[in-house]
């Protein structure tokens, strides 16, 4: 069974997606991760993302500058999902081959998806987890945590799905606006379902 967890910025998806996955004792997938890691020299992504971009991100010792592309992407739309085209896709398929071998083990996989309801891949989960956190809240984590202006914040947050949105299409929700002892009770009541829609409970 594959578990996607999602949420949107600042609600605490990292956190849960990791409490989760050490609750039930299985294997955690980050999609973020696995698509920094096809920006590395010598990936099928980063030869995809050269032959698209050419040389303008990449630096003098050969890696992408993340920083000048990090900006781009925050400033141009098309830039953005041009390169999302080329990571998401590779990302999928190494989801898809982890999760049918977790499948034939009867293991659960836990995978977070940030970009889950965005990109549409809600459909390729078995249970899909959205962590919720009133946008106000999001906005002073984000602030807190990155030391970012309110005006960027809202920007990034304005081109997400909206996260009461998401609550509508979750099969189960993580409230996770209050304590910390909160958010990990109903993550091992979560475990719990969890592990009963496994065995068929």
């Amino acid at each position: 069974m594959n578990v996607a967890v999602t949420g949107g910025l600042g609600t605490g998806k990292s956190t849960v997606s990791k409490i989760l996955a050490a609750t039930l004792e299985t294997e955690l997938l980050d999609t973020d991760e696995l698509c920094r890691l096809q920006m590395l020299p010598g990936t099928e992504g980063f030869g995809k993302f050269r032959h698209t971009f050419g040389e303008r991100f990449i630096q003098d010792d050969g890696t992408i500058d993340r920083l000048l592309l990090k900006q781009a992407i925050f400033e141009d739309g098309e830039l953005r999902a041009k390169l999302e085209s080329i990571l998401h896709p590779i990302v999928q398929l190494q989801v898809a081959a982890r999760s049918r071998e977790c499948s034939i083990h009867g293991d659960i996989l836990v995978v977070e998806v940030p970009l889950l309801y965005e990109v549409g891949w809600q459909d390729a989960f078995d249970i899909c987890v959205v962590v919720y956190v009133p946008e106000e809240l999001c906005v002073q984590r984000v602030m807190t945590r990155d030391g970012i202006l309110v005006e960027q914040i809202k920007q990034i947050l304005n081109a997400q799905f909206p996260i009461k949105k998401k609550l509508d299409y979750a099969h189960f929700i993580v409230d996770n606006s209050g304590t910390f002892v909160s958010t990990v009770q109903q993550i091992a009541w979560l475990s719990k379902k969890l592990n009963q829609k496994l065995s068929g409970e």
